[in-house]
């Protein structure tokens, strides 16, 4: 089974040089001039807090108009990232540069938190996207049917992504099923998230 890899820009798959290519290919190939595109690095945000627009959408109010799954970012037993998607009703960020976790106690998220601790939250507002890197602690543990964890973590570096070119209109969305439980639901754990000391 000799099956050849797919051709990116005269080299193949692995990344090697691609010897049924044109030679002058590349030369044939448009280039982009920095006028027509030009990179911004991330802006660094104030260190320990949460920026504003965070600080706004994760306050634990008005959770059915916010629709938008917050990614988190993990590092798993064998290095790699692990991604997790929640909810504004999974959320809660504090005036103090901390933001509190409700995370199914269960899950590879919290597994991974137990062990490391780091992670980076990730989410599209003000036309780009924040990602902030952050360490967490257990906080709390709710046992029942179905049981959470609760983590505290302080914002280590806060950063917004943005293009000179395009906004970031909308991040990962979702659309609820049965509004009024999901709703009994977060309200109970942002209040559970508010509570801890």
């Amino acid at each position: 089974m000799n099956q050849r890899l797919p051709r990116v820009h005269g080299l193949d798959a692995l990344g090697q040089q691609d010897v049924s290519c044109p030679n002058d290919l590349m030369s044939r190939w448009p280039v982009i001039s920095n006028s027509e595109h030009v990179y911004t690095p991330p802006r660094t945000l104030a260190a320990n807090e949460v920026p504003p627009a965070l600080l706004n959408y994760l306050n634990g109010r008005d959770l059915l108009l916010k629709t938008q799954a917050i990614r988190l970012s993990t590092v798993d037993v064998d290095g790699w990232p692990r991604a997790a998607l929640l909810s504004a009703g999974d959320v809660l960020a504090l005036p103090n540069g901390r933001i509190r976790f409700a995370i199914f106690a269960n899950s590879g998220t919290t597994a991974n938190l137990l062990r490391d601790g780091r992670l980076t939250l990730s989410m599209a507002l003000d036309g780009g996207m924040y990602s902030l890197r952050m360490r967490a602690r257990q906080c709390g543990q709710v046992t029942g049917e179905a049981p959470l964890a609760f983590f505290e973590t302080q914002v280590e570096r806060a950063r917004l992504h943005v293009a000179s070119y395009a906004d970031v209109s909308c991040g990962i969305s979702f659309s609820l099923h049965e509004p009024a439980t999901v709703l009994d639901r977060w309200e109970r754990q942002i209040a559970a998230l508010r509570a801890v000391s």
